[in-house]
């Protein structure tokens, strides 16, 4: 609440007036300037129906406690699927897979190498992406990175002669990420791997659909600075394995988000990009994916990418006072207006079909 305070006109004034009340002043709060975000966000809410009527349906939600049962719901049945649970989420990720397909025609490779078309998937388990990807792909062979089940990884169920699976924390392999000496002084020294994997191999498919795994045994320390770390070892690793024109598929979380933006922007600067958002399934969520088709690795702005992540990865890993990982400082408010102000146009192009596809399914519910 404001202060109020009165005084008397200065006797000393050059103009004296004679007054008989005092004069009231009403001291106010600093003029809080709204951020570039913020006014961009509310330019989609005058412009954008779609988005309007999404953000009224998710204020809705946020309002009602039936939101935050389904939602809590929907994460124990994440955390503790096995048997049966555990083969309905595989095969759940298949139907992604196929409708993935039919709309963008990611799956289905061209024959870039002699030996058939090559798979990446990072944060494979259960593995119902590269089963999508090896059916559109005959002769194609597929490796994936996962999170060790015994440290809380979900089990990997596809069972194929043509995929081989690694065993790994993907956040730890510190020399892939540009530190070749891991500080002694840190909690988790030990832990780190100064392995490269599959260095001397290129991909034509990568997929990067890791998420923070609540059920992932990892030290208390590291859960304000994870999803930072896991999202940039992931890109980092994928850019370092893509071969030139190949494609790549990347889960991402709300789509007009500045940090979603910001990465979008930069993929558009070295592949063709377009997005993609399941109607059948997780149609409420934010979730979404970035398709980036004909990646281009090598040139300069995939380049300074790759920098700028592995910057983010050194910082949420060894950064802060403690020397075990800082949160990532809020983005300068000049680089998000130039953001804005380059690709919002095409933000919101791409972001249109995204929103209708949430805003309808969350309209179906009974909490909005």
């Amino acid at each position: 609440m404001s202060q109020k305070s009165c005084f008397d006109i200065d006797m000393g004034a050059v103009h004296v007036i004679e007054m008989k009340a005092p004069i009231e002043v009403i001291e106010t709060s600093p003029v809080i300037t709204p951020s570039p975000l913020s006014i961009f966000h509310q330019h989609l809410r005058q412009a954008e129906p779609v988005y309007a009527v999404l953000m009224e349906l998710k204020e809705k939600g946020w309002k009602n406690s039936k939101g935050d049962e389904h939602f809590r719901y929907q994460r124990q049945r994440a955390d503790t699927a096995t048997g049966k649970a555990a083969a309905k989420f595989y095969q759940m990720m298949q139907v992604i897979g196929d409708e993935m397909q039919a709309a963008t025609g990611a799956l289905c490779q061209n024959n870039r190498s002699e030996d058939g078309v090559e798979i990446l998937d990072l944060c494979m388990a259960p593995g119902g992406y590269t089963a999508s990807a090896l059916k559109y792909n005959p002769r194609a062979r597929a490796i994936g990175i996962t999170l060790p089940p015994d440290i809380g990884g979900h089990e990997v169920l596809l069972n194929s002669y043509r995929s081989t699976v690694l065993y790994h924390d993907i956040t730890m392999f510190a020399k892939e990420f540009g530190v070749d000496e891991v500080p002694c002084t840190h909690p988790e020294h030990d832990s780190f791997s100064l392995e490269r994997p599959l260095i001397n191999q290129r991909f034509d498919f990568v997929i990067c659909d890791g998420q923070v795994l609540r059920t992932h045994k990892r030290p208390e320390y590291r859960e304000r600075t994870e999803a930072n770390r896991l999202t940039s070892s992931q890109l980092i690793l994928a850019l370092q394995r893509i071969r030139h024109g190949g494609t790549l598929v990347i889960l991402l979380h709300k789509i007009e988000s500045l940090d979603t933006m910001e990465l979008l922007y930069t993929f558009s600067q070295f592949s063709d990009i377009e997005v993609f958002k399941p109607v059948r399934k997780h149609a409420i969520r934010s979730t979404f994916y970035l398709i980036a088709k004909n990646v281009q690795p090598s040139v300069e702005s995939a380049k300074v990418a790759v920098i700028a992540w592995k910057k983010a990865w050194w910082n949420a890993t060894f950064g802060g006072e403690q020397g075990a990982g800082a949160r990532r400082l809020g983005m300068d408010e000049k680089y998000a207006q130039a953001i804005i102000d380059s690709f919002g146009d095409r933000l919101t192009t791409l972001a249109r079909p995204v929103w209708k596809i949430q805003a309808d399914a969350l309209s179906r519910t009974d909490f909005t």
